[in-house]
């Protein structure tokens, strides 16, 4: 009897509720579309996969789904075949352009400018010198990072010739493996072996060049990893070999953050993403690979894959230390 009373309670309720339809259509609904979205919000880590010569945006709140791959050698790429062996090791890769670019570099040489939306690589060339990372400058050239023989280079982007672009002699900076630009304060950082310097940039198309402002000297050298500090506008993260610190660019100071080797690379995001750390264990088929990203505060997997040989990881977030609100692709030499 006792059921029979709650079945005929929840009826009499549904048939109460019936009368009122437009309440229920616009609160429950509602609040169950609401659920739905929160559930696949994506929340996508770009990662430099060797292993498998691409990069991929993997979407861990959503089932660790792959949605996006970027292969050198696809016909969607459209970089011709004697080049694409410039992109072995991708070795970085940076959402730019209000995330509708990614600026690719590989420890082969190759350094790309690749539309998201198409994987079309608009603008590449060969910078040589196992290049480590690239930075967008804002005129819409580009400075990349060698640390084999030790230099930056600037590239006067013309995406109508790729690899016949204009671009500058070496610039010496022993061991660089970084670079990143400040937006605010229109100065370029990098860092190698135990330096940190600060440069200006002359801002001209075709006779681009770099003055040193200032070197800054690390508590230790071999200097990896610089990369701002998500929603900082004085912070860069910088890793070498066994330490992960900040650096800030107004004191010119160094804060040690966490004692922790081989890490490639850093990257932190607004509430509800942890810092992550790519920090080779030697899994993906070389030693300075990893099969995971890890939380820098736990150590804990925030994604694996045994099938990877990643390098470095990024969060899929806009990059507003670097490059100005809505920035949109452009090149000075058209």
């Amino acid at each position: 009897m006792k059921s029979l009373f709650v079945v005929a309670a929840v009826m009499l309720s549904f048939g109460c509720k019936r009368d009122n339809a437009d309440a229920v259509s616009t609160v429950l609904p509602e609040t169950l579309q609401s659920a739905v979205t929160a559930a696949a919000t994506p929340k996508e880590i770009i990662i430099c996969d060797q292993k498998n010569a691409r990069i991929v945006m993997v979407d861990i709140a959503n089932g660790n789904a792959i949605t996006w791959e970027w292969k050198a050698n696809a016909s969607y790429a459209m970089i011709h075949t004697a080049a694409e062996a410039w992109f072995s090791n991708l070795s970085d890769a940076k959402l730019v352009y209000n995330g509708t670019y990614v600026l690719a570099t590989a420890s082969g040489g190759g350094v790309a400018l690749i539309k998201v939306s198409t994987k079309k690589a608009v603008w590449y060339d060969y910078a040589g010198g196992n290049t480590h990372s690239a930075e967008l400058l804002p005129n819409g050239n580009v400075v990349t990072a060698s640390s084999t023989g030790g230099y930056l280079r600037i590239f006067s982007v013309d995406s109508y010739i790729n690899d016949q672009s204009a671009q500058t002699g070496p610039i010496a900076f022993e061991d660089v493996h970084n670079v990143v630009w400040d937006h605010q304060r229109q100065v370029l950082y990098a860092a190698g072996k135990n330096k940190l310097k600060k440069f200006s940039y002359n801002g001209s198309c075709m006779s681009p060049s770099l003055t040193l402002l200032a070197t800054y000297t690390l508590p230790q050298g071999n200097a990896h990893d610089l990369f701002p500090v998500h929603g900082s506008t004085t912070e860069l993260w910088l890793s070498n070999s066994n330490y992960v610190y900040k650096f800030n660019v107004v004191t010119g100071t160094f804060t040690l953050v966490k004692t922790l080797s081989k890490v490639k690379s850093v990257t932190s995001g607004p509430a509800g993403y942890q810092t992550i750390v790519a920090v080779a264990n030697g899994n993906g088929g070389e030693t300075w690979r990893t099969d995971r990203v890890t939380d820098l505060v736990t150590g804990s997997a925030v994604y694996m894959n045994s099938s990877f040989g990643l390098y470095k990881a990024r969060w899929k977030l806009v990059n507003a230390f670097s490059y100005p609100a809505g920035d949109s692709y452009h090149e000075c030499t058209h």
